[in-house]
């Protein structure tokens, strides 16, 4: 049987398969059902051929076609049509129709009813509907009555009836018994011809009907009856058991049968051949023998049947014994629940697997009597079993016995049908968990190596003896321009190393796989990459113990040779700038000194003196920031933290200050370049000093406190509020004493001083300003801008 045949029955509930599975009993089955489903359709087309003669007959005024010969009348206009309409609908519902294609017999159906009902409320109002006429205008005497007869249009309207239930599959069963009850009507009308009537009586004019008309409706009637021939009464006939075999042979045998013997017996009748009495006689003779031969016939069959199930039986048992052994003996564990999810049955492999034996677990509900924390979602792949009634694998669960043995398991959830049904489950078990543990082991294993081989920091490959990459990391990508692909198991290391370095890395290779001899384990060499391009690279190497595989680890320093020709070149550079710089500053400052101290050598004014002293501290002041530069590595700016300290401490030291007065730095990690430098350790000599002279003249102990930081920007958009700075960098700078502090009277902006003056004047110059805060001594608190550095030529 092709996958087509058994889809024609897929929308029904098949309630006559046979209860064995057994593969030629189905076939045979399905072969059966197909048959009257032919018998169906061909049935069908010969109502629609019959139809359409009468038809034709009216149309053509043909009575042979109708049906009419030796007094025999013939089929109604209207009959013929309803007879197409109905013969097309059965035919219909025998293909497979889809989406919308169904309404087409349904359409038809209502057509039939409608046109039935009006024809049956003509006969009992007498009402003139028009049913006699509906044709009259196209038929050559339109004086002839159309309309079908009584027995006739209730056939139709219950047929219609019928057919409607079927296109929709609602109550097989009422569709089967209302084609029974039309065909037997039929029946009605056939007989009064073949047995005679009188129109004397009430039932013998109701049950009147054409000759063909009769005969298309017992076609009509059996047609239909074959349409769903695995439901209900048909079911029964066409079933794959006794039952059905007796009623597929006795069912013909007896209608046929009956109905011939009554013809037979009455024709004798009417031929004068015998009387009744006799022919009583002759029907019961005649019954007993026909009904002795098909029981005869029928017992011989059964018999045989009876013998081919015990035969079959015996194979059966057999074969369920070979399986019974054979699940039993299997290592995997099985498990079957019945269709209540209760466990009836587990094998020896899952009482092992489990602990437990199956009389332990005999009745226990899968989904309510085994806790949660038995298995790791076994519950919902059996529910999702039963849900799609399609087999669930799952794999390597985590499961707890009843008897705490927990282990790994994996299997399948294979659900059992019955009449499409859930029935229960099969259920097969792996235990897992040997093969687990070494998985988890190795998975453990792979990943904490592949992650060191990974995140070494530098381009790492294995390579066997015959010089192939056999592992690569992502980092060779980057410093060999091939994808990793492209390098495990098929390049060579040879591949990327400069010819003038390949012998001797290969004889580096061989000398190390040689017993006693030894070879470098870190060198430098020259790679090639893909685009050609020479990279300068240091290598690690050494063997993989028990192996004569070889781990190299490769460090691309061209960028760090680079740097060192560069510092290498910047170096005597600046060898040879700071020799140039130390020499004009030493000597320009030592001719200043010089100068300054000869000058006071004579100059007996004290004030005078005091002048030369502080020139002399601004002199070192900015050869000192020179001498920072050079200290510095890119000779553009320096540390200011060191740079002030430097500063305060020869100044510290210059005035011979008190043991008692303190310097307290607080400058951040701030560097400032010279344009910056040198304003900015001017205005801090001039302060410092300044303190040192003259805040503690009468004070043994002080401290005076210096600070430099970067001004945040609420600190900025306050000042620029108030003091209409612009924007920029800006740093704050405080110098703040605890002595006697300045005259309240003097005034910073018109001071004669001309220490303040400069002070004033380079605060200018580094775009900032200056405030005075006498509180428990002086604070210069001053806002300067950092200087851009501006090319002088």
């Amino acid at each position: 049987m092709d996958q087509d045949t058994r889809d024609d029955f897929e929308p029904f509930k098949l309630e006559h398969l046979p209860r064995e599975e057994d593969e030629k009993q189905l076939s045979i089955y399905l072969n059966r059902l197909q048959q009257f489903k032919s018998y169906s359709k061909i049935l069908a087309i010969m109502v629609i051929i019959l139809g359409a003669m009468g038809a034709l007959g009216w149309f053509f005024n043909v009575p042979l076609l109708r049906g009419e010969y030796e007094g025999i009348i013939g089929i109604k206009l209207n009959t013929a049509l309803l007879f197409i309409l109905a013969g097309s609908c059965v035919y219909l519902l025998n293909l497979k129709l889809k989406g919308k294609q169904v309404l087409i017999p349904r359409i038809l159906g209502i057509i039939i009813v409608v046109w039935g009902t009006l024809t049956i409320l003509e006969y009992i109002t007498g009402t003139n509907l028009g049913m006699n006429y509906l044709f009259s205008s196209i038929l050559p005497n339109n004086s002839i009555l159309t309309k079908s007869r009584l027995a006739s249009t209730l056939n139709f309207i219950l047929l219609g009836v019928a057919l409607l239930m079927a296109s929709y599959k609602f109550k097989i069963r009422y569709v089967q018994t209302i084609a029974f009850f039309c065909g037997f009507i039929a029946l009605f009308g056939l007989s009064s011809y073949l047995y005679g009537s009188s129109s004397d009586y009430f039932l013998d004019i109701l049950a009147q009907m054409a000759f063909m008309t009769s005969l298309i409706h017992i076609l009509l009637s059996v047609s239909i009856l074959c349409l769903c021939p695995d439901h209900s009464y048909m079911g029964r006939i066409t079933a794959q058991n006794s039952g059905g075999y007796m009623a597929r042979r006795l069912l013909p045998a007896a209608l046929m049968a009956v109905f011939l013997m009554d013809l037979l017996i009455v024709s004798g009748e009417r031929l004068n051949i015998y009387s009744t009495y006799f022919g009583n006689i002759f029907g019961v003779i005649l019954a007993l023998a026909l009904l002795t031969t098909v029981i005869i016939w029928n017992s011989n069959i059964l018999n045989k049947m009876d013998r081919q199930r015990q035969e079959s039986n015996i194979r059966r048992l057999n074969l369920k014994k070979f399986y019974e052994n054979l699940v039993e003996g299997i290592n995997e564990g099985i498990w079957v629940t019945d269709k209540h999810d209760r466990l009836y049955f587990m094998n020896r492999g899952m009482e092992e697997i489990s602990g437990v034996t199956s009389q332990q677990m005999e009745g226990l509900h899968i989904l309510e009597d085994l806790p949660d924390n038995t298995t790791d979602g076994l519950k919902e792949y059996y529910r999702k079993a039963k849900e799609t009634l399609k087999p669930v694998h799952y794999d390597s669960i985590k499961a707890t016995s009843p008897s705490g043995r927990q282990s790994y398991q994996s299997g399948w959830i294979i659900p059992q049908l019955k009449e499409g049904k859930f029935n229960g489950a099969i259920c097969t078990v792996i235990d897992e968990t040997l093969r687990k543990e070494a998985e988890n082991a190795l998975k453990k294993s792979e990943t904490f190596y592949r992650t060191i081989f990974e995140n070494t920091g530098t381009a790492t490959i294995i390579i066997d003896q015959n010089t192939t990459i056999i592992m690569a990391n992502k980092r060779c990508e980057s410093m060999s321009g091939y994808s990793v692909d492209e390098i495990e198991h098929q390049l060579s290391w040879t591949n990327f190393v400069h010819p003038d370095d390949r012998e001797k890395m290969k004889t580096y290779q061989q000398m190390r796989r040689v017993p006693g001899k030894e070879a470098p384990s870190e060198y430098e060499f020259r790679l090639l990459n893909k685009e050609g391009e020479e990279r300068e690279v240091l290598l690690f190497t050494s063997l993989i113990p028990g192996t004569t595989d070889s781990v190299v680890s490769m460090l691309d320093i061209t960028e760090r040779k680079k740097a060192e020709n560069v510092i290498k070149k910047s170096l005597k550079d600046k060898e040879l700038l700071l020799r140039e710089i130390h020499h004009r500053v030493k000597n320009n400052m030592q001719i200043i000194s010089s100068l300054l101290n000869l000058q006071r050598s004579y100059v007996d004014d004290e004030e005078a003196d005091n002048i030369l002293q502080e020139s002399q501290g601004r002199v070192k002041s900015m050869a000192l920031v020179h001498e920072k530069l050079y200290q510095t590595a890119d000779l553009a700016k320096i540390n200011v933290g060191d740079y002030i300290e430097s500063l305060t401490m020869n100044l510290f030291h210059s005035y011979r200050t008190k043991p008692g007065i303190r310097l307290n730095l607080d400058v951040g990690d701030i560097y400032f370049n010279i344009d910056t430098a040198i304003p900015l350790g001017l205005i801090i000599n001039e302060l410092v000093s300044n303190c040192l002279k003259y805040a503690f003249k009468d004070q043994n102990e002080g401290e005076v406190v210096i600070s430099v930081r970067k001004v945040d920007m609420d600190e900025l958009d306050e000042i620029n509020e108030v003091n209409g700075i612009g924007g920029g960098n800006y740093y704050l700078l405080e110098v703040r004493d605890d002595g006697v502090g300045l005259p309240e009277d003097l005034d910073i902006e018109h001071t004669n001083t001309l220490g303040l003056q400069l002070v004033k004047t380079l605060v200018l110059q580094l775009d900032g300003t200056i405030k005075i805060i006498r509180n428990n001594g002086t604070c210069f608190h001053i806002i300067f801008q950092e200087q851009k550095y501006i090319k002088r030529i």
